[in-house]
């Protein structure tokens, strides 16, 4: 009797954990914060609220695909990237080129280097084709105090 007890509080759990997994839910969208800020940071920047991410299948790397009604608007990647203890978490809309159109850091852990967070620093990527190869110290300037974090 108590072997079928457990058993079904066995099944009800597995069934329980295979219906959660079977719906998408891109890593970032757990932490609100961040779903709020690229949701409105992505609807700002194409002037758009009916869009849909579709995660990019043959890549590594966390990258979406930005579509509405299967027109193509741009690409987002939510990623993180190391600094000299941490890691910065950040996220770079592009547009339908590939082009930069915004970068943000959403949250960077470390006491130094905090520059890289800076507005004004983040525009100098702006509109750079992702078929150049950007080296910060010919096109963009690094940040002293900074060396990993402007690497990554």
């Amino acid at each position: 009797m108590i072997f079928k007890s457990h058993l079904s509080k066995a099944i009800t759990l597995i069934v329980i954990a295979l219906l959660f997994s079977s719906f998408k839910v891109f890593d970032w969208e757990y932490d609100k914060k961040y779903s709020s800020v690229i949701n409105k940071s992505i609807t700002k920047i194409f002037n758009n609220q009916t869009y849909k991410l579709e995660e990019l299948k043959d890549i590594n790397d966390p990258y979406y695909i930005i579509k509405d009604k299967g027109k193509i608007l741009g690409y987002i990647v939510v990623a993180n990237a190391p600094s000299k203890f941490h890691q910065f978490d950040y996220y770079i809309v592009f547009d339908e080129k590939a082009d930069i159109l915004k970068i943000e850091i959403l949250k960077y852990r470390e006491n130094y280097g905090a520059e890289i967070c800076s507005r004004r620093w983040l525009k100098k990527f702006i509109n750079i084709s992702t078929n150049d190869y950007v080296e910060y110290n010919k096109k963009i300037d690094g940040i002293s105090g900074a060396t990993i974090s402007v690497n990554s």
